[in-house]
């Protein structure tokens, strides 16, 4: 296999420096740091592309993503809300909450969804305009057939302690996704080591 590109793409309210443990994790382990981006590349690209997405990034990749060589899911789903043939998703009024919740006190919403995910707030002010538009994109997206019809090796991590997407909503989306346990929606950043052997074995069967 030609030596591949790995493209990263974080989740909501998200930033590429969440990546930043696992691909310190890759290049111990020999990847070089010219071989891992954090935008898509552009059409026609030679290199192999294995994407590896967190959260919505994942079901971002899925949907909205170019061809890819291989796919992992970190913290991922296919699918946000719930619907009568989902029932393990969110409850859409959740988001139609934290919408609102958005525009009256945006810094608060983000507090409490990072602390609920357990990952570090972002620096800077809150774009409100860009999160509000990544909540209606958590309420829309639905990647389930273009998971379905993925032929390239692909592979899940899920938290056994997620409070953003539950282990019940990520078996929902991925069969047989890896659990870890007493792990939550931050594994990039708790458990770097472990994604990146995960995202290393899914380059050897590709």
């Amino acid at each position: 296999m030609t030596r591949p590109l790995f493209l990263f793409v974080h989740g909501w309210a998200g930033t590429p420096r969440l990546w930043d443990p696992v691909r310190a994790a890759l290049t111990a382990r020999g990847v070089e740091a010219g071989d891992m981006v954090t935008d898509v590349p552009s059409a026609g690209a030679a290199r192999p592309l294995i994407a590896i997405g967190h959260s919505l990034g994942a079901a971002w990749l899925l949907a909205h993503g170019p061809a890819l060589s291989g796919f992992v899911a970190i913290n991922g789903f296919t699918r946000f809300t719930s619907a009568p043939d989902f029932p393990a998703g969110t409850h859409p009024r959740i988001l139609m909450q934290m919408r609102r919740r958005l525009l009256a006190d945006p810094s608060a919403v983000l507090a409490d969804f990072h602390a609920r995910a357990g990952l570090p707030l972002p620096d800077g002010l809150p774009d409100t305009d860009t999160l509000a538009a990544g909540l209606d994109l958590l309420g829309s997206i639905d990647a389930r057939a273009a998971f379905a019809a993925l032929s390239v090796p692909h592979t899940a991590l899920c938290g056994g302690d997620d409070l953003i997407v539950p282990p019940e909503q990520s078996r929902g989306s991925f069969p047989d996704p890896v659990m870890v346990p007493s792990a939550g929606h931050a594994l990039p950043v708790t458990h770097p080591d472990l994604c990146a052997d995960h995202i290393l074995s899914l380059v050897a069967r590709c």
